[in-house]
């Protein structure tokens, strides 16, 4: 078993997948916050924060999910008001209009939520939308293999 861990945040990397979870420079800015990629797939090294880059290189087999915090002032706000990320999600909630970056095929989930008092989006992009009944269980999967805990740092 692998796991990767750090900025307060924890993923149990299933067999076969990859995951890291990072902070950007901050370029100016006063704090940046953590990003967390997990893929059933090799995730290339250069990655912006919602894949791009990952996404541009999956199969109709692959999934990525992306876990990206906010500002610690948006936590509890009306958007980041959901309790935790999404248990799990259905093929229904994939959509091609959600995705950050339209790839033919690709389709895509959005969600806002709180969790140890922390505001964080989670997107998800399949490789393949006609395929979401085959590819949603490895998104729920990689989903109740996160955990996300306090950080403080700056």
């Amino acid at each position: 078993m692998t796991v990767v861990a750090g900025l307060g945040v924890e993923v149990d990397v299933p067999p076969g997948w990859e995951a890291a979870i990072f902070r950007r420079d901050p370029h100016g800015e006063a704090t940046t916050h953590a990003v967390v990629h997990l893929g059933n797939f090799p995730l290339p090294p250069d990655r912006g924060d919602f894949g791009s880059g990952a996404v541009d290189v999956m199969t109709h087999d692959d999934v990525l999910l992306v876990l990206l915090e906010y500002s610690p002032d948006s936590a509890g706000t009306v958007l980041f008001a959901e309790a935790g990320p999404p248990a799990s999600v259905e093929p229904a909630d994939f959509s091609t209009s959600t995705l950050q970056r339209s790839i033919p095929g690709h389709a895509g989930i959005q969600r806002f939520f709180t969790a140890a008092g922390r505001p964080f989006c989670f997107y998800a992009v399949i490789g393949a939308a006609p395929r979401a009944d085959v590819l949603v269980p490895a998104v729920n999967e990689g989903l109740c293999r996160v955990s996300i805990g306090p950080w403080s740092g700056g």
